[in-house]
């Protein structure tokens, strides 16, 4: 593999290497964070699973340390 195994894409959704001109880039939220970002994904298939979960997770709810 080498060096340049290391500084390939990896999907944001399954952490996988992505194949060169086969990447799906989308704006999506990430938890923990304001606003949208534009991330990679292997498939278009992984970005929308990526927006189902983010979408179907619970919100919690901002506790302080009491």
């Amino acid at each position: 593999m080498g060096l340049f195994g290391l500084v390939r894409d990896k999907c944001f959704y399954c952490r996988e290497p992505i194949e060169k001109g086969k990447e799906h880039a989308a704006d999506v939220k990430v938890p923990g964070y304001v606003g949208t970002f534009n991330k990679k994904f292997c498939s278009e298939e992984h970005a929308e699973t990526y927006n189902d979960d983010i979408q179907n997770r619970p919100v919690r709810s901002g506790g302080g340390s009491c």
